[in-house]
């Protein structure tokens, strides 16, 4: 089934499909000649309690036991039903893995002739399958649930219960379910319930296989069975996780047409990637934002304070702060407590337009509401004053925040780093870096940019290409900007041949020259001869 037919088919109920599957066990080899299990002769035993217990000190006591049994047990006794099932049941309440491997004993050596009958009852398959999950013998189990014909064919609630435990305790097994599962239906018509497939959804979301809630989901259509709300909230978070936005907004309005609304968590994640999805110069997707927003309101699904925070924040980053101002009142009014969170995000849109007035009225609001600040609360003010040139205030709050006995990060450091050196204060910026890394913290590769630009900005070339070398010779690549700030530096400060070097060197490591810092160089190189200059011109922008 492909993905685009989900949409159509999650609340209809599909017919059964079917298909060849291979076995997943290999027989014994033996050199004896299988025997069908119709074909015994031999009187059955007379107690078939006593036989049953004989046969357990065989396999308990002997590790080569299969051809001691085939000897010393003829065929009417090992396949006698109630001395079968009295042994499987023994080994499978103390030794599931040896009651695996008596079934596969049987199997091999005497044939069923009923594919769709398996060796082991059905109470007695769910006795070793339980015994299985409480020793976390996962994947011999999920072979067991997979042979074909079928060795064990165990009770259906305890199959579910099978499930259900196995996709709460290992989401590595994911696949492996989803294909025992699916054998399953096609032999034994076995499907999960609705809510059982709902957490196998659940389970594949959060482990992050949105491949596998599409698997799950095609398996669940086979079955029969129809979806939910919860079904549809799922879906429509894993169309969210892979950017496809429009998929789930037809999957959320075709729920709803059908009078079933997924929870918040699904219209919040819907909201979410609307809010985030394209250039906020043209506002977005907040149309279908706000539209969406408007449809579920109108159903009476009230939003949480999560829902809430992703429309504020998608209008800040829009630029619309008034929007963002009364949609942020109408959460507290509505009874949401603001949190250190959602007020961050107020802050972090009045910095990203250079309302810093309004940023630090809310940052000084923060204490009597409650909660307090946190290291990006600090970090959002310390980047919007240095945005704005206020480069002393950033200061001030990077001083405040120790105080408090925050931890800085990278984050903190870097506006103020790159802030400083647009000022010259480089020397400054590079205490500042020693101290970051005192702290255990790895500047970013950036970081040297604006401290070879600030050296650059002094006429300090010499610096600069120190600060260069270093860069190269711990595999730092430098922005392209930055290279041509200081080949420009170098050649106005007629160092032509520490220029060709860069030049050179950027050559080597596959960056490409613009032809206006080339020509910087040549000319310095050919001030009288022209014509050699342009020979020399082509020449390198041949090369680069």
């Amino acid at each position: 089934m492909t993905k685009s037919h989900f949409l159509s088919s999650l609340f209809r109920r599909r017919s059964h499909f079917s298909y060849s599957s291979s076995t997943h066990f290999l027989p014994f080899t033996s050199p004896h000649l299988t025997r069908s299990l119709s074909s015994t002769t031999e009187d059955p035993p007379q107690n078939p309690e006593v036989t049953a217990r004989e046969i357990l000190k065989t396999i308990l006591r002997r590790p080569r036991w299969e051809s001691t049994l085939l000897s010393d047990f003829p065929e009417s006794t090992l396949l006698h039903p109630a001395c079968r099932r009295l042994v499987l049941q023994s080994l499978s309440s103390a030794h599931p893995l040896l009651s695996i491997r008596y079934l596969l004993f049987l199997s091999s050596h005497f044939p069923n002739p009923n594919p769709t009958s398996s060796l082991a009852d059905p109470a007695t398959s769910s006795l070793l399958l339980s015994s299985l999950s409480r020793s976390r013998f996962w994947k011999p189990a999920l072979l067991l649930l997979q042979s074909n014909p079928p060795l064990c064919v165990p009770n259906q609630p305890d199959l579910h219960s099978f499930f259900f435990l196995l996709l709460r305790r290992d989401h590595d097994l994911l696949d492996e379910a989803l294909d025992a599962i699916s054998h399953l239906h096609i032999h034994s018509n076995f499907s999960l319930s609705l809510p059982a497939w709902n957490y196998a959804l659940r389970a594949s979301l959060k482990s992050g296989r949105t491949d596998l809630v599409w698997r799950a989901y095609e398996i669940m259509m086979k079955s029969g069975v129809a979806g939910n709300a919860p079904t549809a909230g799922y879906l429509i978070r894993a169309f969210c996780k892979e950017g496809r936005l429009q998929e789930a907004y037809m999957l959320l309005r075709d729920a709803a047409r059908n009078g079933i609304l997924p929870n918040v968590v699904a219209i919040n994640a819907l909201i979410s990637g609307f809010s985030r999805d394209g250039n906020y110069g043209k506002m977005g997707r907040m149309d279908d934002a706000w539209e969406l927003w408007e449809e579920m309101m109108a159903k009476g699904m009230e939003p949480n304070e999560y829902t809430y925070n992703a429309i504020v924040d998608a209008y800040c980053k829009a630029g619309d702060m008034e929007r963002a101002r009364k949609m942020y009142e109408e959460m507290r009014d509505k009874g949401f407590k603001e949190s250190t969170v959602s007020c961050n995000t107020m802050i972090s849109g009045f910095c990203l337009h250079g309302m810093m007035g309004d940023a630090v009225k809310m940052f000084k609001e923060i204490p009597a509401k409650g909660f307090g600040c946190d290291v990006i609360t600090y970090n959002t003010l310390i980047q919007g004053f240095c945005k704005v040139g206020r480069r002393e205030e950033a200061m001030e709050l990077y001083r405040e925040l120790l105080s408090v006995g925050l931890e800085p990060s990278v984050s903190t450091y870097t506006p103020l780093i790159e802030a400083m050196c647009e000022e010259g204060n480089v020397i400054e910026a590079t205490e500042l870096k020693r101290s970051m890394e005192a702290r255990g913290l790895e500047p970013l590769v950036c970081t040297n940019d604006y401290v070879i630009t600030g050296f650059c900005k002094l006429g300090k070339v010499e610096e600069g290409m120190t600060w260069l070398l270093y860069m190269l010779g711990n595999n730092l690549k430098p922005k392209g900007k930055t290279v041509h700030t200081l080949v420009e530096s170098l050649c106005s400060h007629g160092r032509v041949d520490d220029a060709l070097l860069v030049v050179n060197a950027m050559f080597e490591i596959g960056y490409l020259l613009g032809s206006s810092v080339c020509s910087m160089v040549v000319n310095k190189l050919c001030p009288q001869n022209h014509h050699h200059a342009d020979e020399i011109l082509e020449e390198i922008l041949v090369r680069n």
